[in-house]
């Protein structure tokens, strides 16, 4: 017996079809032997194979049947190990794209709160460059107002001499 039938692995799940294809493949001993040397193979190496055995004109009818339900097994459980195998990337798809999911949500609260962040501290730059300004214009008038206050000191101060020299100079006898 090629198959067994506590191995799930062979992809048939009937115990009426399992014996058949198991009986058909145990006619010739090629069958069997051609079912477990290529176990591991891929179905192309494997219908490689049978197409070898095909065209080999020597080989008894009876071994080319039972290499035939060896390949019909092998093709089977091959399908179902494929289908397995579907079956894990779909769920690890599914389990990468909700990952991928997840972190896009939280790159979108992050980028939200950082923005967020962002415009206040723009608002608190913007209000700290406003009352700078303020600050600057009150300096500035205040610059002007002491820049005034000395030109008319300066002002009076030479007023002051002028009037001096000229009543001096209105009086006998004084140089200037």
């Amino acid at each position: 017996m090629a198959m067994k039938p506590e191995n799930p692995g062979s992809g048939f799940r009937h115990s009426n079809v399992f014996a058949f294809i198991n009986e058909r493949m145990a006619r010739h001993a090629t069958g069997p032997q051609f079912y477990l040397e290529n176990l591991t193979l891929s179905w192309e190496e494997v219908e490689d194979k049978f197409r070898a055995i095909l065209e080999d004109h020597e080989m008894p009818r009876e071994a080319l049947e039972a290499c035939a339900w060896s390949s019909l097994a092998l093709g089977v459980r091959f399908a179902r190990w494929q289908s397995h195998l579907q079956r894990r990337r779909v769920q690890w798809l599914h389990d990468f794209a909700r990952l991928h999911k997840s972190a896009a949500h939280t790159l979108a609260s992050d980028l939200k709160q950082l923005s967020e962040q962002q415009e206040m501290e723009r608002k608190e730059a913007a209000f700290q460059l406003r009352l700078a300004r303020t600050k600057l214009t009150e300096v500035q008038r205040e610059r002007d107002l002491l820049r005034w206050k000395l030109l008319q000191a300066r002002f009076a101060t030479h007023k002051g001499i002028l009037q001096g020299c000229a009543q001096r100079m209105s009086a006998p006898r004084q140089d200037c």
